[in-house]
């Protein structure tokens, strides 16, 4: 599962340039060719953490924080690597998160080409310094519009796809550069869906859908499940029909998480809690996907998902995050990925 096929990406010269464009070398370009991954989030706030390194492929180490003038904050991932180290000495490859859901200064960063440079040129040095596999961009500084992307957006949007080429020519072919990105589909969301376009993915060696949060604190009324198992699919479907994501770069997103609301008909408040934490509190929760008022995803739907990706040949699955999970072998959900696949 962890054997990686490298293909060299197409050469492109741009015009009035001497230097070659280079394309992302897909970890398996043969869409016949299933080499599952397991894509895992450990937050540097969580550390230290001992993760079951034979169950998971890929960690990205969330996150460096990314300043308006290029420069990047790594100081909480230089601090832990020992695990970078441990990682790559069980034959799983590393790659620095940059961004996040409280990122603020990524747009400015790189809707300036100057800053762009800069930045582009720390996360090169950061890859060598820190011996990383690659790179792993969580853009999510998105307005959206009921419409689909907002004039702003379509800006950002072109700023990060020659994020995407920039870095690819810079870091060459053999690193990683992988992008999670907000699996809305065309269910009358906040058009956050329309901020992604289908030229990127070839710059990338495979995308993390972030195939949960449909519902929150954030969903007035909405009170329920927030990863479902139609969402699942129906994301997914999207990302492949509408967005031509190649199925051997979708890596599909779950959550370790819930989301414990304070009334069943109104979602102001509502807290996430880690699944272990869930189960601290109702033992025999991992056999459901709610109790009370809280909604997550059990061993059953995970079994589910990582049924549907097996059978629709896609690239694997993407977990935030690992700390999250139950310890107990018998309802880890990790291990019910692991189990689901091994064979």
């Amino acid at each position: 599962m962890k054997t990686l096929l490298y293909i060299v990406g197409m050469l492109i010269f741009l015009p009035g340039c001497h230097k070659a464009e280079v394309n992302a070398p897909s970890e398996s370009d043969d869409p016949d060719t299933v080499n599952y991954k397991v894509v895992a989030y450990l937050p540097t706030w969580k550390m230290p953490y001992n993760p079951q390194w034979d169950k998971i492929t890929h960690l990205c180490l969330a996150f460096g924080t990314v300043k308006a003038d290029g420069q990047l904050d790594l100081a909480p991932v230089e601090q832990n690597r020992y695990i970078i180290r441990q990682a790559q000495n069980n034959k799983v490859k590393v790659l620095l998160s940059i961004g996040g859901g409280g990122s603020q200064n990524f747009s400015t960063a790189i809707l300036n080409e100057t800053t762009r440079n800069v930045l582009i040129q720390r996360l090169n040095q950061a890859v060598e310094n820190l011996q990383l596999d690659g790179i792993d961009v969580d853009y999510e500084e998105w307005e959206g519009s009921p419409t689909g992307a907002s004039p702003a957006d379509l800006q950002k949007q072109a700023a990060l796809e020659n994020l995407y080429r920039e870095l690819r020519n810079t870091l060459g072919k053999d690193k990683l550069i992988t992008a999670a990105v907000t699996a809305s589909w065309d269910n009358g969301q906040w058009g956050f869906y329309n901020c992604i376009n289908a030229s990127m993915h070839q710059y990338l060696d495979f995308v993390s859908l972030m195939i949960y949060d449909e519902t929150g604190p954030w969903s007035g009324t909405n009170v329920g499940q927030h990863a479902s198992m139609p969402f699942f699919e129906n994301a997914i479907r999207f990302w492949l029909e509408t967005k031509k994501l190649p199925k051997n770069k979708l890596v599909a997103g779950v959550p370790f998480y819930g989301y414990k609301f304070l009334s069943s008909g109104n979602a102001t408040g509502a807290e996430g809690i880690a699944y272990k934490d869930i189960l601290s509190l109702y033992p025999n929760a991992h056999l459901t996907d709610n109790v009370d008022l809280i909604y997550y995803n059990g061993i059953h739907t995970i079994r589910k998902k990582a049924e549907f990706i097996d059978q629709n040949q896609l690239g694997g699955i993407m977990i935030w995050e690992l700390t999250q999970d139950s310890p107990d072998v018998t309802k880890s959900l990790l291990n019910v990925i692991h189990e689901a696949w091994k064979n």
